[in-house]
């Protein structure tokens, strides 16, 4: 059985889980600019002439490692809980499907008010 009360109340949560998408949307964007700012660090180290190799190595070691794994760490961070709430968001809408076709077909309880 399902009334409309708790369809409204699934339609609502689902609703408020999407938005979990602009969520998404900024930390896509922030992290297009931080690659920007990691490809503008490779190019420098393209440009520089280093002395050494160690030099060089240093070079990675000490700034394009530690921004790599910045943008990883941001990545991370910036996408796990909207993730989380969208996959919420996809099954409460299956169930929702699942009931409100049972009702159309026939196959469960009456709809209640």
């Amino acid at each position: 059985m399902i009334t409309f009360p708790q369809v409204l109340d699934n339609l609502e949560r689902v609703a408020d889980q999407l938005k979990s998408t602009e969520e998404l949307e900024a930390t896509i964007s922030a992290l297009r600019e931080d690659l920007k700012g990691f490809i503008a660090l490779l190019e420098y180290s393209h440009q520089k002439d280093f002395q050494d190799v160690k030099q060089a190595l240093s070079y990675t070691d000490n700034v394009l490692i530690p921004q790599l794994h910045g943008i990883r760490d941001s990545l991370e961070a910036g996408v796990t809980e909207p993730i989380k709430r969208l996959r919420l968001a996809t099954n409460q809408a299956d169930r929702l499907v699942i009931q409100v076709r049972m009702v159309i077909d026939g196959d469960g309880e009456d709809f209640f008010i």
